[in-house]
C-alpha cells in the first residue's frame, strides 16, 4: 500500500493522533505508555518532515546505527521486513525521544522471499533499497537518510565495507568454513533433516557464490558501472552482474 495505509508500521508520519499507529503499540516487546506513544510520533513527524535537517535527524534517530542496519540490510537483500511491500520483522527502539532499528528474522534473506530471479537478487539496487513497487515516499524514514548527501556516502562507505573488507577480503568466507566445521557431521547424521547432506552441500556452495557476486554488484553500484536504482537497472540491463550460475532454489 500507499505511505498511509501501514497504521504506523511502515515508520511514515500519518498525523499527531498516536491511535493512527496502532500497529507499532500494538505489537509492543514491552509494556509503553502514552507518553511513550508521544515521544515516538513526535519523532516520526520530525524525522518524515519535508527537507528534515541533520541536526534534526541526529535527534530523533540513531543515524549512524540505522545507517549500518540499513548497509547490512540491503547487501543481504532480506525483504521479508521494512523495506519490503509488508513493512513488518524488526524492532522499533525509542529511549528519550530518539528512535532505533534491532534487526529480526533473516532467514530469508538474499532473495528467499518474493524475489524475481537471482539476477534481482545478486543486483538488488543500494541507492533505491525496497522492494519492487515501493518508492522513496513509502518509506519516508529511510529515505530522509538517503537524501542528505553526507548520510548517503556513510551508507555506501558501510556498504564498500561489507563487500571489500568481509566477503572479498576473506573473512566471510573463513566465517562460513569455521560454521561448517562445526556443523556439517551433525547436520549429515541428523535423523530429522528437511534435506540430504548432499543438498545441503550444494546450498552451501551456493550462498558462498552468492554473497561473493552480490559483493561485485555493490562495489560496482557504489563506483557507478553498475545502475544502482530500479529504473537504472531497467534501462541498462547489460550493465548488470552475470547471476546465470545463482539457483536461488538451491
Amino acid at each position: 500500500g500507499g505511505p498511509r495505509s501501514g497504521s504506523g508500521s511502515d515508520l511514515n508520519y500519518i498525523d499527531d493522533d498516536p491511535d493512527s499507529y496502532q500497529t507499532i503499540w500494538e505489537n509492543s516487546i514491552f509494556k509503553s505508555t502514552d507518553a511513550d506513544h508521544s515521544r515516538v510520533v513526535t519523532a516520526l513527524k520530525n524525522i518524515c518532515s519535508d527537507d528534515v535537517s541533520a541536526r534534526t535527524l541526529e535527534r530523533y534517530m540513531d543515524v549512524d546505527n540505522i545507517l549500518r542496519y540499513m548497509a547490512v540490510h540491503n547487501f543481504v537483500v532480506n525483504l521479508d521486513s521494512l523495506s519490503g511491500n509488508m513493512a513488518h520483522n524488526y524492532y522499533l527502539y525509542e529511549e528519550d525521544g530518539r528512535l532505533n532499528i534491532i534487526p529480526w528474522d533473516y532467514n530469508l534473506a538474499f532473495g528467499g522471499f518474493q524475489s524475481g530471479d537471482a539476477s534481482e537478487v545478486i543486483n538488488f539496487p543500494v541507492d533505491t533499497p525496497f522492494s519492487s513497487g515501493i518508492s522513496m515516499e513509502d518509506r519516508q524514514f529511510f529515505a530522509a537518510l538517503l537524501e542528505n548527501e553526507a548520510y548517503l556516502a556513510k551508507y555506501h562507505e558501510y556498504l564498500r565495507m561489507l563487500a571489500e573488507e568481509y566477503v572479498e577480503g576473506g573473512q566471510f568466507g573463513k566465517t562460513v568454513e569455521s560454521i561448517r566445521a562445526s556443523i556439517d557431521s551433525l547436520v549429515e547424521r541428523d535423523p530429522t533433516a528437511f534435506y540430504t547432506y548432499e543438498e545441503y552441500t550444494a546450498a552451501a556452495d551456493m550462498f558462498v557464490n552468492t554473497a561473493k557476486l552480490r559483493a561485485e554488484s555493490v562495489l560496482g553500484q557504489i563506483e557507478g558501472s553498475i545502475p544502482s536504482t530500479w529504473e537504472g537497472q531497467q534501462t541498462n540491463p547489460e550493465a548488470l552482474v552475470d547471476a546465470s550460475s545463482i539457483n536461488i532454489s538451491v
